[in-house]
């Protein structure tokens, strides 16, 4: 179905949580790919460490020195349940400095990434690709999203931090034909319409609101330390699986059909 990247700014923490809620409540196949430059916080925060971090988004980089890329690709993936549908994740770098030998490939892992959707069965992806601009930073990869994430802050310095950097975004997402939608969460003087209205004032972002999450401070713990799992009618996840269905309409009507995935997808779809 899709390849969707989560992005923050400045001043609006959330990327992480707001793609690994996504990714416990999508209701198909989803890999979550962590390709947040400053690292990659799965393995120790919601996993506690119990996942030894031996696999993982650098170790494609010397798969590629070696031409197996595509043969090793599943071979990195830890998956957190054992039910349908399945839930997988790709961990980020665990040192910054690593992320630099990721910049040659961030196009070839974003291509791979829209065409898992193609396998059988298919995959969706969620990329958490933290905070825009930064150091190594996945902008190639951002050209393959169906839709760009940006998550916003309730704040005037949130927004106005915001907003040159959807103008980028929405540059870069435009050019593989990506929307960019906007996330508000956080705690802040303004509501979703204000922080609209303010970012819009700029003739070159022009964006919508998919998403008025509320603060839930006891799920964002959860999700980011590993202190359990929060329950599905939690405030964050209910308001998320609403979203979920105007993200997935949203998608499908902008999509064409596309050819059928070759092997090497197929293959990793079953890792």
């Amino acid at each position: 179905m899709a390849l969707i990247a989560v992005v923050s700014g400045k001043a609006s923490p959330g990327a992480t949580v707001t793609s690994l809620a996504l990714a416990l409540d999508w209701p198909r196949d989803v890999l979550l790919a962590e390709c947040d430059p400053s690292g990659g916080t799965v393995l120790t925060g919601y996993l506690g460490g119990q996942v030894p971090a031996d696999r993982g988004i650098e170790q494609l980089a010397v798969a590629d020195y070696h031409g197996t890329f595509y043969d090793t690709f599943g071979e990195q993936l830890i998956s957190l349940n054992e039910q349908t549908p399945y839930r997988l994740v790709l961990p980020g770098v665990t040192d910054p400095g690593q992320a630099a030998g990721l910049v040659p490939l961030w196009n070839q892992i974003g291509s791979y990434l829209r065409d898992l959707e193609l396998s059988d069965p298919p995959v969706d992806v969620i990329a958490d690709c933290g905070r825009i601009p930064a150091l190594h930073a996945p902008i190639p990869l951002l050209q393959h999203a169906d839709i760009a994430l940006m998550i916003v802050g309730r704040t005037l310095s949130a927004a106005a931090a915001a907003r040159p950097r959807l103008a980028q975004l929405r540059a870069v997402v435009g050019k593989g034909g990506g929307l960019v939608q906007v996330v508000v969460r956080g705690d802040g003087d303004y509501d979703a319409a204000e922080i609209l209205n303010y970012l819009n004032a700029d003739e070159s972002v022009k964006v919508t609101l998919l998403a008025d999450l509320p603060e839930d401070d006891k799920s964002a713990t959860m999700l980011s330390t590993g202190a359990g799992v929060p329950r599905p009618n939690t405030t964050l996840r209910r308001a998320l699986r609403s979203e979920i269905r105007a993200l997935q309409a949203l998608i499908e009507q902008r999509r064409t059909p596309r050819p059928a995935a070759g092997p090497r997808a197929r293959e990793a779809s079953r890792a």
